[in-house]
């Protein structure tokens, strides 16, 4: 399992999963245009088919997705947690409290 291997199965399953949100968005457009003039929602059958579609294609990327971190896993079985998570993290929140704008004043 080389690096190529798995950025082409992550890239192949957002490529399609950034598609079907497309497609849903506009499902919703036409369903908000339907129910403005109509005082009902609706479907459109030809967005509908093109949705169902591209779910399936999402799924069947998501799968082999899910195949190629399988093997991945299997071959890391040696490797600890403390191997991999190397990089130190920073937490930090913005928003200032009341207790700490008590403080600055």
């Amino acid at each position: 399992m080389n690096d190529r291997e798995i950025l082409a199965a992550c890239l192949r399953w957002h490529t399609l999963h950034v598609h079907r949100l497309g497609i849903g968005a506009e499902q919703r457009r036409f369903q908000k245009e339907q129910k403005e003039l109509t005082g009902f929602g609706g479907s459109d059958l030809e967005i509908s088919r093109r949705l169902t579609a591209a779910k399936r294609v999402e799924l069947a990327a998501l799968r082999a997705l899910a195949k190629v971190c399988a093997k991945l896993r299997g071959n890391q079985q040696q490797v600890s947690d403390a191997d991999v998570i190397d990089v130190p993290v920073r937490l930090t929140y913005d928003r200032i409290t009341d207790k700490a704008k008590e403080v600055q004043a």
